[in-house]
């Protein structure tokens, strides 16, 4: 049987990439440190389960010492400072929670123990109530003077959306730190084409938190020649200075 912590299998220890998250490991790290699992296992009463990948107890705790990390339960909603609630136990089916208070508004970034890890995007985000949101249209890959950027080219099309919705952004009083949620479109069923767009919304910063996303691969796009748009909802922080509003 497939446990959330630790495990005994053929007289060896084994350790589940969930039983990782409750020592205080982040995906990054197991990838970094431990690479491929040592096996994969499923619960055979459970049918059409996943594989849940295993790592040796021994190889964890040999990581521990030379990479510098140190285990430790986490709290039920992940690991925050002022955290009442440090010496809870999560349940398999709690979220680990990245949470931060970036120009005093608390953010947190939800990734669900029971789903795949995501590379660098969480699963949802959540604001406190009473947080001052915004809504963005579709950023497109436009100028100043309307003209196109970018054609046949979506990796540049993208380098000019990110930086459209910086400006979307910067006119709300908020930036790309503040981004709870996007979802990004490319014109193509190709996906190589998708993955080189991503990689320039990875590089924007847009995948620090990691703020939650959906890419999607569409048929076509409102302007001629458009190849990226991307939408978002962000918060705006208190104090932040918001440009005049024009009827």
């Amino acid at each position: 049987m497939v446990s959330w912590g630790t495990q005994e299998e053929d007289g060896r220890r084994y350790v589940s990439l969930a039983g990782l998250r409750l020592r205080g490991w982040t995906g990054g790290s197991v990838r970094r440190l431990l690479g491929r699992p040592d096996r994969l296992s499923v619960d055979p009463r459970v049918r059409g389960a996943p594989q849940v990948r295993l790592y040796r107890l021994e190889r964890v705790e040999a990581a521990e010492r030379t990479g510098g990390l140190r285990p430790g339960v986490v709290s039920r909603w992940g690991p925050w400072e002022g955290n009442s609630d440090a010496g809870s136990v999560p349940r398999p089916d709690d979220r680990q929670v990245v949470r931060h208070r970036p120009r005093s508004v608390m953010i947190q970034r939800v990734t669900s123990p029971a789903l795949f890890p995501p590379p660098t995007y969480s699963h949802a985000s959540v604001v406190e109530a009473g947080t001052k949101l915004a809504f963005l249209a579709g950023s497109v890959p436009l100028d100043a003077e309307g003209e196109l950027v970018g054609a046949g080219d979506p990796v540049r099309q993208a380098e000019q959306v990110i930086a459209n919705l910086r400006e979307q952004l910067r006119a709300v009083g908020s930036d790309l730190e503040h981004v709870l949620a996007t979802d990004v479109y490319v014109v193509s069923s190709e996906t190589a084409v998708l993955s080189a767009v991503w990689e320039v919304v990875e590089a924007s910063g847009l995948s620090v938190g990691p703020h939650a996303s959906t890419l999607l691969g569409v048929a076509c796009l409102g302007y001629t020649g458009q190849l990226v748009e991307i939408t978002a909802t962000a918060v705006v922080p208190e104090g932040r200075k918001q440009e005049v509003v024009r009827p």
